[in-house]
This record gives structure tokens, C-alpha cells and sequence, in this order.
């Protein structure tokens, strides 16, 4: 939950404030056609431009996906974020100041704030240490690795000189030690209550969250000590089991390659997007997690996991897989030389001997099955063990194809491996993807009159909406739509207004789906028609429901009743050829 009160009137300042064509003009080519402006969609692959934005009114549409909605909706849908994400992230964008929720999450928010400041304070002095006198031999280790001084700031490299209190000393000038060490960067000694610097003798980097806002850091020892690696603590800004390395940078990136690429070191995530590999992210000393799993799952449906190919790898590889499935994602695995990670391929075979890597994955039966002894009784007292694994795929069709193909290999029934499935199988699993946009489907008539009533003229909207009976709606997605409508005063702009009373992301898309399309305003004639078959449809509706009223009138034996119910049911019917 938001640690700020995104309530109706504060999402409608956000909504104002954020500028549409800004936004989306970053991500799509946009040319001026009439009062609208047009470009190729960014959801989906397409020749001739289907996208529609409409800057007075802060909407967009694609007749092509019918993916639709405001400014808010396309940044969830173009960077893949919640709706309080999208929310805040545009407010800090465009200088929108969002009150906090209650007391605890003013405090909390203020907590976040101060430690965050902290973090550019320390990420600005461990740049500098890097360019200076102190920074040598941090510089020749990155030169060595293939980063030369022009990536540095791109990738937020500095460095923490082999000293004490450095760091802690330059910041306590502003800040109190107790708030330093808060914020993960000093440590507080065993033997004394004097604390240190958390990070010396290291090559560091910014570790963001999936916003790109810095949240901790991550450190690699320069030379030899333990650990090789060293992160931030956790705290309010970093959580390492929902966090993943670059996953800020690599979210567009997914969407265009068709997948996500895990591996386990900082300098191979970022040996690879320095060599344009961009869709990699990494975990930040700790194995993938369900919660990791669910953020890629709402970013991509295939990830490929790329270990070091040791036992170590292996082990990460095979637990990676399960937790991928069992979030419903398909899995493959690249297959690095022994001894080698991604970091040694990129530098000493170049970076087209890692994409011929990415073009052909090893599938995950193929990499759990491994080698499998000769003997028959052997090879499937081994293979038997993959069952669960691949059981616990949340896909119905690719969980039975996996244990299918898992019985032949090892010439067993195909009950005994789904019987060794089950019984690790888990108790619950995690929630489907949601589905991609599609055009929104509503019954004849509905479609249309809502178009009309959102486009028409105040005079004649004012005279369709007493002769329409909003409960006789078949689609409650229309039938809210419509209430709204219906509390417009007279000479308001109606999509505005619905706007303004912040409807929900449903009915902000239906609203840019029915408001930007090609189609010529109403006419007269049309608008008849049209209500003509509402109205035909609404009458059918209302005879059903009053048949359904009759007969437990009877049941009750309540003549008057009954005979009422009759009499209305009578003028429907005759009133239904005359509509239109």
C-alpha cells in the first residue's frame, strides 16, 4: 500500500498536472493529425500507426491492442508499475506534492526521505573517490573489465577508500551517526559504540528499485578479502527479496526481446548491459524469490536463467527454475563454458558469442534431467526427483506436457511421475497474469448510445438520458458508466467530468476507447437508430424480468399483483414495435 493518500482529488491534480504527450512521446513518435496526435503503439508490434492520444483530454487508444486510458494507465502499462507507483511517480515528475496517508506513514515517509537524501549524499562522495587520488587502482580494475571512464557516471561506479570512518566523517559535518548508521552506510562496532564505514576497500554501485530511485548500495572488494560482495542492510528503502539489480533499466528492454535474463553477479548484469544486453537483471545475494518471480511476471512471460557453471550454479539454477514455474512463467537456461560466467564470455568471446547463447536456451527438462546414469533402474531413481520440480509449473498444459516428457524419457507411467508431482506439489499457487488489454465487449445498442452520450450535443444528451432505465444495463462496466453520465451537469464536457471523478482505470479505458475513435459525430437519424435498439433490448430484458415477477406473485397468490405485473408486461410488448 502507497504511503500517500491517493485519494479521488489528489489523483485528478496528478492526472492534470501530467503532461500526455511528454509522457508518451518518449516512448512513441508522435505527429499532429487534426486535434489528436498519432503514432505506432508501443504495446504491440504493428506497420500502419493505430495509436491515438488526445492531449485536451489526457487520453490515449489503439485500435489495434485497445490497450486505453490516461496518462496514469500508460505508465503502468508502459513500465509495468502498480497504479500508487504510476501515481507518485508522476507526481514527482511534474512537482505534485502527495500528502501522506496517516501519522505513522507521515513519520515512515519522513524516515524514507532523510535515508534516501543520505544515499545521493554518499553516492556523490564515492564518485568522487573514484576520480581522485584515492580511486587508482578502482579505476585500472574497471579499465580491466572492459568499462572505460565514459561508462562510469552512466553506471554510477565510485568507490570506498580502505579507511574507518571516511565516509562517516564527511557526513556527519550534516548528519547525526545514529542516522548514518540507519541508513546501512556505517556500522556500529561490537567492542566499542563508535561506528565505521560499511564500505571500505570496495568498487561501489547504486542499487535502484524498480523506479529508478537509489535504495542501497552494492560493493565489490578490490583485491582479496571476504566477502567478495557486500550489500546494504535492509531497511525502509531496501528489501533484497523483492528487489532485482538494474531491473529499472532492463523493464523496456523485457518487452522488446521477448524475455528476462537472470544471473547471479552485479559486474556480469552490468558487463552486459554495457554490451547492450540490457533485458538482464540480477539478485542481490540471495536466491530468486516468489516475490521476484512476481515482478517478472508482470514484466515478461519467459526468463532465462543464466548461473555460473559450477555446482554452486547449478544448485541456484534448479531452485530458480522451480519458483519461475510455480509463478507461471516458462523457463529456459543458458548453457556458459565450465568455469565461466557471463562477464568471461562477454569479455574474451565478445558479445556475439553470448547472443548465440540467448538464441538457443537449454529448456529446463533438458538442464534438470542433466546427465542421466546408463542404468535403467539408476536413471530413473535420479530422474524421478525432477518431477517435482516441473510439477510444480503453474500452467495446466505446460505443467502435464513437462511430466509427459519427463515418462518417456524415463520409461515410466505417466501416473507414477504425476503421482510424485503431487505429492510435493504446493498447497496454494500464486494469482494468473493479468490479461492484456482487449477491446471492451457490450450488447448491442450499449456501445453505441454511451459513444453518443459522450460526443453529442448538451440539448439532445439531455433528452436520450430520461428515456434509458440505467438497471436494465446488461454490462455493469456501461451501466456505471452510465450512472456517471447521468450526474453531468448540463453544459459540462462529460468525458471530463467522468474524468474528474476518478472512475477507476475500466472505465477511464472504455472512456478513450468510445472517445477517440474515427467515427463521424452522430446524426440525428443515427442517434434514433441507435437508441431504437437499446430500447428494443432494455423492453426484451424488462418482459424477462417481469415474467420471472409474475410467476412469484403467483406462487404467492397474489392476484393483484399478478394482474399488474401482466399490464406492464402488455404495453412493453406493444410498445416495442413502435421504438424507433
Amino acid at each position: 500500500m502507497a504511503d500517500f493518500d491517493l485519494g479521488p482529488a489528489v489523483i485528478a491534480r496528478v492526472r492534470d498536472a501530467a503532461d500526455i504527450l511528454e509522457v508518451v512521446g518518449e516512448h512513441v513518435q508522435l505527429r499532429r493529425q487534426g486535434r489528436r496526435w498519432v503514432g505506432r503503439c508501443p504495446f504491440h508490434q504493428e506497420k500502419t500507426p493505430s495509436f491515438s492520444v488526445d492531449p485536451e483530454r489526457g487520453l490515449y487508444y489503439c485500435f489495434g491492442c485497445h490497450a486505453g486510458g490516461d496518462t496514469i494507465r500508460f505508465v503502468m502499462q508502459v513500465e509495468n508499475l502498480e497504479f500508487p507507483q504510476a501515481v507518485e511517480r508522476l507526481a514527482r515528475r511534474f512537482g505534485v506534492e502527495l500528502p501522506p496517508r496517516t501519522p505513522a506513514a507521515r513519520r515512515q515517509s519522513q524516515v524514507a526521505e532523510k535515508v534516501r537524501g543520505l544515499l545521493g549524499e554518499a553516492q556523490q562522495w564515492f564518485a568522487d573517490q573514484l576520480v581522485g587520488p584515492a580511486g587508482a587502482a578502482a579505476r585500472q580494475e574497471l579499465e580491466r573489465r572492459g568499462f572505460t571512464a565514459d561508462t562510469w557516471s552512466e553506471l554510477g561506479f565510485g568507490f570506498a577508500p580502505d579507511e574507518w570512518r571516511a565516509l562517516l566523517d564527511h557526513l556527519k559535518r550534516r548528519h547525526p551517526e545514529g542516522t548514518i548508521v540507519d541508513a546501512g552506510l556505517a556500522v556500529v562496532s561490537d567492542r566499542s559504540d563508535r561506528p565505521y564505514d560499511r564500505f571500505r576497500k570496495r568498487i561501489t554501485f547504486p542499487i535502484q528499485g524498480g523506479d529508478g530511485r537509489l535504495v542501497a548500495f552494492g560493493g565489490r572488494i578490490l583485491g582479496d578479502g571476504e566477502p567478495k560482495y557486500l550489500n546494504s542492510p535492509e531497511g525502509p528503502l531496501f528489501h533484497k527479496r523483492s528487489t532485482l539489480f538494474l531491473l529499472h533499466r532492463a523493464r523496456r528492454p523485457m518487452a522488446e526481446a521477448g524475455h528476462a535474463l537472470i544471473v547471479e553477479g552485479y559486474f556480469d548484469c552490468l558487463s552486459l548491459h554495457r554490451a547492450g544486453i540490457t533485458q538482464a537483471v540480477a539478485t542481490l545475494g540471495t536466491a530468486l524469490t516468489p516475490d521476484h518471480a512476481r515482478i517478472l511476471r508482470r514484466l515478461t512471460s519467459k526468463v532465462l536463467l543464466c548461473y555460473d557453471a559450477d555446482e554452486a550454479g547449478r544448485k541456484a539454477a534448479v531452485t530458480g527454475s522451480r519458483v519461475l514455474l510455480e509463478a507461471g512463467l516458462e523457463v529456459g537456461l543458458l548453457d556458459l563454458p565450465a568455469g565461466r560466467d557471463p562477464d568471461d564470455v562477454v569479455r574474451e568471446d565478445g558479445v556475439e558469442a553470448f547472443r548465440s547463447l540467448l538464441e538457443s536456451p537449454v529448456p529446463v527438462l533438458d538442464f534438470l534431467l542433466g546427465e542421466l546414469p546408463a542404468d535403467p533402474r539408476e536413471r530413473r531413481r535420479v530422474g524421478i526427483e525432477v518431477a517435482p520440480i516441473v510439477g510444480a509449473a503453474r500452467d495446466t498444459v505446460v505443467r502435464f506436457g513437462l511430466l509427459e516428457e519427463l515418462a518417456r524419457r524415463l520409461d515410466l507411467p505417466l501416473e507414477i511421475v504425476q503421482e510424485r508431482a503431487r505429492r510435493a506439489a504446493p498447497t496454494s499457487r500464486p494469482p494468473a497474469p493479468a490479461p492484456a488489454a482487449r477491446q471492451t465487449t457490450l450488447p448491442p445498442g450499449e456501445r453505441e448510445i454511451l459513444r453518443i452520450l459522450l460526443t453529442c450535443d448538451p440539448e439532445r444528451r439531455g433528452s436520450i438520458l430520461p428515456q434509458i432505465y440505467p438497471p436494465l444495463f446488461a454490462a455493469p462496466l456501461a451501466r456505471r458508466l452510465l450512472e456517471l453520465l447521468r450526474e453531468v451537469p448540463e453544459d459540462d464536457d462529460p468525458v471530463q467530468r467522468v474524468i474528474d471523478a476518478g472512475p477507476g482505470e475500466e472505465i477511464t479505458g472504455l472512456l478513450a476507447e468510445l472517445t477517440l475513435g474515427t467515427l463521424p459525430p452522430p446524426s440525428p437519424e443515427g442517434t434514433r437508430a441507435q437508441l431504437a435498439v437499446l430500447l428494443r433490448e432494455q423492453g426484451k430484458r424488462r418482459a424477462a424480468q417481469l415474467q420471472a415477477e409474475i410467476e412469484a406473485a403467483a406462487a404467492r397468490d397474489d392476484t393483484d399483483e399478478v394482474a399488474r405485473l401482466q399490464a406492464e408486461k402488455r404495453r412493453i410488448r406493444l410498445e416495442i414495435p413502435k421504438i424507433g
